[in-house]
């Protein structure tokens, strides 16, 4: 051990690691309301509602949290260490409005079924026995987050600095095209603030979220009996298509103030149209 070291007060620490402090703080309320209709006709649904309002002063953002794991990354904060409450507002997982639904349905074609019961046995293979299931998922935006680009001009030892707001930001209407490139129809609200300053802006803003979010997931499936001894062995068909309708979802737009590509979103968030042929063997 060096010299320097026997010196300190206590020797035998060469070096301290700290974890999170718990400090945080969230609170979060909903109503949700569920309908169930199950094995009636050969269909099971599951339509889910939640309107909901989830408030905090730190939360996750892009698998980081916002100021708790200090990061070097997006969203460092908070921007006054001294008055922590200052970073308190929605969380940026908030969502207010969220509808899913989920459906299985067996087919009314085939033997043992409503329509073509009595069908040939070759024309059962090919129509007989197929069911559907899908899940429908449609929700808000998540808020937004405003920085200034690198970082600004932040007190030293405080964070990045958040713009000044000087009104109410709002979206750019009209279709898709209108908004991808140019996400807001008052980018001015938002300016650099002076150096060594506090900016105005809150750590999450509501008034203006990321695009709605619509997405389908769907299959198709059929079991064939291979036996008529063993009814265990079955042979099963099924088609799976992710984001079955190819409906483009599109991500966060730049929120860095200052940044050339401002308002500008260049990536989606659903990936394009996916799909799963498979062949199981049960037995």
């Amino acid at each position: 051990m060096q010299a320097f070291q026997l010196l300190s007060p206590y020797p035998q620490f060469t070096s301290v690691t700290t974890d999170e402090p718990p400090i945080a703080n969230s609170i979060y309320n909903a109503l949700q309301i569920t309908l169930d209709k199950r094995f009636s006709n050969g269909l099971e649904l599951s339509a889910n509602y939640t309107w909901s309002k989830s408030i905090d002063d730190s939360s996750i953002y892009d698998g980081n949290l916002t100021w708790l794991a200090n990061t070097t990354g997006f969203l460092l904060g908070p921007q006054d260490p001294n008055k922590l409450w200052l970073d308190r507002s929605l969380s940026t997982f908030d969502v207010p409005q969220m509808v899913k639904i989920n459906y299985t349905y067996d087919l009314p074609f085939g033997r043992g079924r409503a329509l073509l019961s009595n069908m040939p046995r070759p024309l059962e293979l090919i129509l007989g026995g197929w069911r559907t299931a899908g899940i429908w998922t449609m929700q808000s935006g998540y808020p937004l987050a405003f920085i200034v680009e690198n970082n600004g001009t932040p007190i030293w030892t405080y964070s990045q600095q958040r713009p000044n707001l000087v009104g109410a930001p709002k979206r750019t209407g009209g279709p898709d095209g209108n908004w991808v490139s140019n996400y807001f129809a008052n980018p001015n609200v938002f300016q650099t603030p002076p150096a060594y300053t506090l900016g105005t802006a809150p750590r999450t803003e509501g008034d203006v979220r990321s695009p709605f979010s619509f997405t389908t997931d769907l299959s198709v499936a059929k079991d064939f009996r291979l036996s008529a001894r063993h009814e265990a062995m079955q042979l099963e068909l099924r088609l799976d298509a992710e984001n079955a309708f190819n409906h483009p979802v599109f991500g966060t737009p730049d929120t860095t103030v200052g940044d050339p590509q401002f308002g500008v979103i260049n990536y989606t968030a659903v990936g394009p149209r996916q799909m799963q042929l498979s062949l199981k063997f049960s037995f």
